[in-house]
């Protein structure tokens, strides 16, 4: 399912990417050059007043004393062993038997703070060196973690940088817990050994790269930087971005790395977490062997406090090209688990967190002045942010937005927030603490959070500390920090601490013979249990009865497919307008009964299917799934509701059509298949389509495909098939039985291969480059043959051939990836990334280099296959770990009609696939003569590099995917 299910992470640091309008020496920025040019505004038309007091001292705000709480919050309680080396590494262990894997998690309490003006993004650049291999695990570090069976796709290794802090984090089956801390460990021990100059210049072009495409090549992408260099003083470790500047990342010298390295990567200053199926005293030996005798590196020295004192409104204005006027309003605030911290945490679900939140509900439902709308409390160690995002609908003033914004602010503070709106953030709040639960590391997984909390609190049993927090605020909490945090005066505390390290007691380990991995353990994935209402309702069971939580989801065999060309769009319409009323509830009471039950309902639809979704605490499960049949079974349609979400899909697709991502997800399908064919159509319709779109339509779609028979419940989590049975029935046991609409899917109707579409995108700093094939359907036979080839070419792990080529050998982008996606009756296999302009056509010549060669010039080797199987396999149970990737597979299963044990067999053949098998699948798919490519940058700069490439015929095309010219029977020339 398409966002069906929320997956909550805490304890994530980030400074949002945004365009900033908060006040102070007028000026307007031009981010093509990223030049400022004075610029003179009538301050009194241009900056809404903003009725509150000014900042009082950081060191002078006191909350008043707590009351009793008035939630009770259910916590599992997370058991764990901390002990310390004497060198000063902080090791936590954690147990958690439920399933067949380890993880090792690596917090450095180091990040882009830690840097300094003109050595920016060092922090960032060095996450990425570290994966770079080192002395004694040469070659890439990912190539060894998914040998070991690290799963890259599932979010089974990664690293990550903030302001404050750099993670890494790999999970492999228990037996190789040896040979991950040996990697692990390597790298810490021996990575000076192993670095070049080759090696940083190539990590640097592709972090340049990962900059041109988060900031650089999309809307609103230079907002970071407006942000935190006007909202910090020159100086302050936040006034810069994670990522860098150009400049600085170019001038950074292998010498320059070195020190870094050097100054921040040693065990005291590294909390190392070890969380899964293992044998703690085996985990012990492990870690005293491999890390006992590095030495200590320097004693950090940190800036603990710095928030910054505003004293008037600053004013940013900046000009790019954004489809709408979006406004971004910032306050310095408290620090991470200071007083003021989780109060502004609450006050920002109060105000944005929902559709009946205050500005949520003024703005974008009631009023309707903004297509989106977020509020947030970032949380750092140094300082927070309290920010709110507002984007425009068209013609609407930004500072009429700005003027409501501070409105309700203002009435939030002096009448504080009601019983019920502050029942609903807790309840929330608690959901959020289960879910980060579900698995045992990954992003915001078990190890993360007591990783955080021993980081930047010195404890890793921060989590008592941190929901009481919010177990214990009142209304009058919430108002305090609202009211304090406006202006604040600069605080500066310097203290010395003992350095807890030592001498290293511990011989030096033989580092250059790594330990064998561990024998595979056997995992049987989950079992789907069934059964069936009298009219027709399949019932699908996973239970994970762990923790007191249920991923539940209701999935129809609809979708976009029912759309028309004249109607596309509406299935994607009704998909956002069926939680907006029923008989009984309007939108905002639909809303607000989810928050009261801290969770809330998700609405999903894709080419095949549709229906809604949400997690849940079990002791409200009942009362969700009667809220859920009541919006399924039961839903009116507004006529004010479908014009307003109308609007905001017209927003939306604007929005696409000026993302190039966004143009090349909506026109790939459409050269492949037809721009009339079901499969073809973009998901979210034209503008045209949309337009003209009635409720009359969207009762029409769900009266002929919203039907029992069509449909099942999906519930996975804590509950039986039994109690899952008897809940349906009650909820859903009346629902109309009648026989839904069948659909057949007519022949493809394909642009027209071999040919090289263009979508000009002015200026673009990258150009998005899609190669684009057609495969074959769900159930064809070859299909996990190959799904097996395209994990060689570029859907597996991070060692496939075009991510190699392309990012690691050519430096020619961040990213490139590719999927296969199969339907009922039709498929596309796809391969896409952003690439710098200036590498277009040398990038393009690899893309067909690399399909040729896929194709037979150059048959996938036994040793490859061998990686993608082993990758494949040994990441396999990592699928499985939360509740809505759980939920979502076994849809995926229902809705293509598969055998319930597909798990079961998907797993058998990625173990016992041939050689031959996959070269032979590969053979029969991978042909340039069935193929297009899809360009979208600058046409002007690119496209006398692809004629002289003469790799085929060019057709530039226009945002909506027409051609200039349109040939007999709709084809494109």
């Amino acid at each position: 399912m398409n966002n069906l299910s929320s997956r909550i992470v805490i304890l994530i640091y980030f400074i949002l990417a945004c365009v900033f309008t908060a006040a102070g020496m007028p000026g307007t920025v031009d981010s093509a050059t990223g030049t400022a040019s004075a610029l003179k505004l009538d301050a009194a038309s241009q900056v809404p007043d903003i009725p509150f007091e000014k900042y009082r001292s950081f060191n002078e705000f006191k909350l008043p004393n707590a009351s009793e709480p008035n939630v009770t919050f259910q916590i599992p309680e997370i058991a764990f062993e901390k002990y310390q080396l004497p060198n000063g590494l902080q090791v936590i262990l954690h147990i958690d038997r439920k399933l067949p894997m380890v993880h090792v998690n690596s917090w450095f309490h180091v990040g882009s703070a830690c840097e300094r003006p003109g050595r920016t993004g060092f922090a960032h650049l060095f996450e990425h060196m570290m994966f770079q291999g080192s002395k004694n695990a040469s070659g890439e570090y990912f190539t060894w973690a998914e040998r070991a069976g690290a799963n890259l796709r599932e979010h089974g290794v990664n690293g990550t940088t903030s302001n404050d802090r750099t993670n890494f984090f790999a999970t492999v089956p228990s037996g190789n817990l040896e040979h991950l801390i040996w990697l692990e460990s390597d790298r810490l021990a021996t990575l000076l050994d192993g670095m070049t100059q080759e090696k940083l210049d190539n990590q640097r072009e592709v972090v340049r790269n990962e900059r041109r495409r988060g900031q650089d090549n999309v809307p609103y992408g230079h907002a970071e930087e407006l942000i935190v260099s006007n909202l910090f003083p020159s100086g302050h470790p936040y006034s810069w971005t994670v990522i860098g500047s150009h400049e600085d990342l170019k001038a950074a010298t292998l010498d320059d790395v070195k020190e870094f390295f050097r100054a921040w990567y040693s065990p005291n200053n590294l909390s190392l977490c070890i969380s899964g199926n293992f044998d703690p005293a085996e985990a012990k030996r492990f870690i005293e062997k491999y890390y006992g005798s590095i030495p200590p590196g320097p004693a950090p020295i940190r800036r603990k406090r710095w928030v910054p004192h505003l004293d008037s409104v600053r004013l940013v204005d900046a000009h790019d090209r954004v489809p709408q006027d979006r406004v971004f309003i910032t306050w310095p605030t408290s620090p991470m688990f200071e007083p003021g911290d989780a109060e502004l945490d609450v006050a920002a679900g109060i105000l944005g967190e929902g559709l009946s939140a205050r500005l949520t509900k003024r703005l974008v439902y009631e009023k309707e002045l903004c297509s989106e709308l977020s509020v947030s409390q970032s949380s750092m160690e140094i300082c927070g942010m309290f920010q709110i995002d507002a984007t425009a609908r068209p013609g609407v003033s930004l500072i009429e937005i700005e003027r409501a914004i501070n409105e309700e602010i203002a009435r939030l503070t002096r009448e504080g927030p009601t019983p019920a709106e502050l029942s609903r953030v807790k309840t929330r709040r608690e959901f959020s603490f289960v879910t980060n639960l579900e698995r045992i590391g990954g992003f915001g997984g078990k190890a993360d959070q007591l990783n955080a909390y021993n980081t930047f609190m010195g404890d890793p049993n921060g989590f008592a500390k941190d929901i009481d927090r919010y177990k214990s605020m009142t209304a009058e909490h919430v108002k305090t920090a609202l009211g304090f945090y406006i202006n604040n005066k600069n605080c500066l505390i310097v203290r010395f601490h003992k350095e807890a390290s030592g001498r290293t007691s511990v011989a030096e380990p033989d580092r250059s013979k790594p330990p064998a991995l561990g024998s595979d353990t056997d995992y049987c994935p989950p079992e789907i249990k069934t059964s069936k209402l009298p009219n027709g309702l399949d019932i699908l069971v996973v239970e994970r009865p762990e923790i007191p939580k249920v991923s539940v989801n209701l999935v129809i065999r609809s979708g976009c497919v029912f759309d028309s060309p004249d109607k596309s769009g509406a299935a994607s319409l009704l998909s956002s307008t069926i939680t907006r009323g029923t008989k009984t509830r309007s939108a905002l009471e639909i809303d607000e009964a989810f928050a009261d039950l801290g969770s809330s309902l998700g609405s999903g639809i894709g080419r095949e299917h549709a229906g809604l979704g949400f997690e849940i605490l079990k002791r409200n499960l009942a009362s969700g799934v009667a809220l859920m049949a009541d919006v399924a079974l039961n839903p009116t349609f507004p006529v004010s509701e479908v014009e307003r979400e109308r609007n905001k899909q017209l927003d939306e697709i604007t929005q696409q059509e000026t993302n190039p991502n966004g143009l090349a997800g909506r026109i790939g399908p459409m050269l492949l298949f037809g721009a009339g064919h079901p499969y073809g159509l973009p998901e979210k319709g034209f503008f045209s389509s949309v337009a003209s779109l009635t409720r009359d339509d969207l009762t029409a779609i769900h009266a002929k495909t919203w039907k029992a028979g069509n449909a099942a419940i999906i519930f996975v989590g804590a509950i039986t098939l039994e109690e899952a049975t008897k809940l349906a029935a009650d909820t859903f046991g009346g629902w109309d039985s009648g026989p839904a609409s069948k659909l057949v899917i007519p022949p493809l109707l394909p642009a027209g291969f071999g040919k090289i579409y263009l979508v000009d995108r002015q200026d673009a700093a990258q150009t998005v480059v899609t190669q684009i094939l057609p495969a074959p359907d769900r159930k064809n036979s070859g299909y996990y043959a190959l799904s097996m080839a395209d994990a060689v070419w570029g859907g597996g792990g991070f060692g496939t051939r075009l991510l190699l080529n392309l990012r690691e050998d050519k430096g020619y982008t961040y990213s490139v990836r590719s999927a296969l996606n199969s339907l009922s009756a039709a498929g596309s296999w796809i391969a896409a990334g952003a690439m710098q302009t200036d590498k277009t056509k040398e990038s393009v010549t690899e893309f067909i280099n690399e399909l040729d060669n896929l194709g037979g010039k150059k048959p996938i080797s036994a040793a490859e296959l061998d990686a993608a199987r082993v990758t494949r396999v040994r990441g396999f149970p990592q699928r499985f770990e939360s509740f809505g990737s759980i939920a979502q597979r076994v849809a995926d299963i229902w809705v293509h009609q598969l055998p319930l044990d597909e798990f079961k067999r998907e797993l058998s053949y990625s173990k016992s696939l041939g050689l031959a098998e996959v070269n032979s699948a590969a053979a029969s798919w991978a042909k340039r003569n069935q193929s297009m490519l899809l360009l979208v940058g600058d046409v002007r700069k690119i496209r006398p590099g692809l004629e002289a490439l003469k790799a085929g015929e060019i057709v530039v095309l226009d945002k909506t995917g027409k051609p200039f010219s349109t040939g007999a029977g709709g084809s494109m020339k």
